[in-house]
């Protein structure tokens, strides 16, 4: 499917064009000026399904809110179903680069896919805006085209625990379930550093494979160590499930904590005295106070049913910052949008942002969220309050990229 329309169109119906696949639009034609191309390359199947639409829409917004132009050209988005499949993910950028002009793109919303695009990224030049949550993608396999937008998971676990210390300095031993894939270890191993560093004490971890549907022996496994924290490095459908599950176990001495588990557009899928109480780490929660992200949260909300959350979030600022650097440059070739995000600074969704030149880890809040009751809820997307925000960045000496390479 293809097709050019108007930004009033867009705003009428983005979320119907949305969630189609392949999508390709494009706004303010501008006397054959060649298009800005950027591509979506996300999951609208598997684990992380709920995603890609989501991503679509941030991202339509932030290209309608900018007129849909950058330097006199029209910015053209297309879409591309990774299905969470790193072979698909590497087959789709490739495609789109060759057919369609593709030179900037997201996605990345599993690690493993993002890991496996990166290299892509790097062979042919294309500047890659990533959102998973594994370490590698500004650690062991950086590169100089690679940027994540993403909090570190350093940044994640270390908030999140700073803030479970604060708020409830008896609970000191920690039970962690895993996922058994690059993000999960990721978080894992900042779990053991993180607890280290603070005075907890990792009891025991098991890792789960993606998809997991029967938590029932972990979740046996983490009542008997009577922990005083279950602390859950998965996410999406597979975080759902565990807390459903851990829910029947009757064990509310044992505090539930995620420091990258469940994001806006998974907690309604949880009952409200499932997630009461859950100590949440969050890269995006919409009451955030910037005026960047009020101006989003007005955009979304005149357009799509509730509150935004990370994925609509992460396409709206990975655009829209992508832009404002192709500004900066005066440029929308790939090596000078690479050099003017690796030095200028500027004010996003979340709230002070830049990136690190030596790693390109976008350097950004990560917040801390405690989920309410249903009683202290407003209304029904009032699921949270935020309780703590850190910009903690992982410790140079930990971090494993080595010099990056020229343009």
């Amino acid at each position: 499917m293809s097709s050019t329309i108007s930004r009033r169109a867009l705003l009428a119906s983005t979320g119907s064009l949305l969630a189609a696949a392949p999508l390709q639009m494009a706004w303010g034609q501008s006397g054959g000026a060649r298009p800005v191309t950027i591509g979506l390359v996300t999951p609208s199947t598997g684990t992380f399904a709920f995603a890609g639409e989501l991503i679509g829409q941030g991202a339509a917004l932030a290209v309608a809110a900018r007129g849909g132009q950058v330097l006199g050209q029209p910015v053209r988005l297309i879409t591309r179903d990774d299905e969470g499949k790193p072979a698909v993910g590497v087959r789709r950028v490739q495609e789109a680069a060759s057919s369609d002009g593709m030179r900037f793109f997201l996605g990345a919303y599993s690690s493993a896919v993002g890991l496996a695009e990166s290299e892509v990224a790097q062979r042919e030049k294309l500047l890659q805006y990533a959102a998973g949550g594994s370490e590698d993608f500004t650690g062991s396999r950086c590169g100089r085209y690679t940027f994540q937008w993403s909090a570190h998971p350093y940044t994640a676990v270390r908030a999140t625990l700073e803030h479970v210390r604060k708020a409830h300095p008896d609970k000191k031993k920690i039970y962690s379930l895993s996922a058994d894939y690059v993000f999960g270890h990721a978080l894992l191993k900042y779990t053991q550093v993180v607890a280290a560093e603070l005075g907890f004490e990792l009891v025991g971890n098991d890792n789960h494979p993606l998809g997991e549907r029967q938590f029932t022996s972990y979740l046996t496994k983490v009542v008997t160590a009577r922990p005083d924290i279950l602390f859950l490095n998965t996410a999406g459908a597979d975080a759902v499930t565990a807390i459903r599950q851990f829910s029947s176990f009757g064990a509310g001495r044992i505090a539930v904590v995620g420091p990258w588990t469940l994001e806006v557009d998974q907690l309604p899928e949880l009952a409200p005295e499932m997630r009461a109480g859950m100590i949440l780490g969050q890269n995006y929660y919409p009451a955030i106070d910037t005026p960047a992200n009020q101006e989003f949260v007005k955009l979304y909300q005149q357009r799509h049913r509730g509150a935004p959350g990370y994925a609509a979030a992460y396409g709206y600022d990975a655009v829209r910052s992508l832009l404002l650097a192709m500004e900066q440059a005066k440029s929308a070739e790939v090596g000078a949008v690479v050099t003017a995000l690796e030095t200028m600074r500027w004010d996003g969704v979340l709230g002070p942002m830049s990136v690190d030149p030596a790693t390109h880890q976008t350097v950004r809040p990560y917040f801390v969220v405690r989920c309410k009751a249903a009683a202290e809820m407003k209304d029904a997307t009032d699921f949270a309050e935020i309780v703590a925000t850190s910009t903690q960045t992982q410790p140079a000496a930990l971090n494993a990229c080595k010099a990056m390479p020229p343009l």
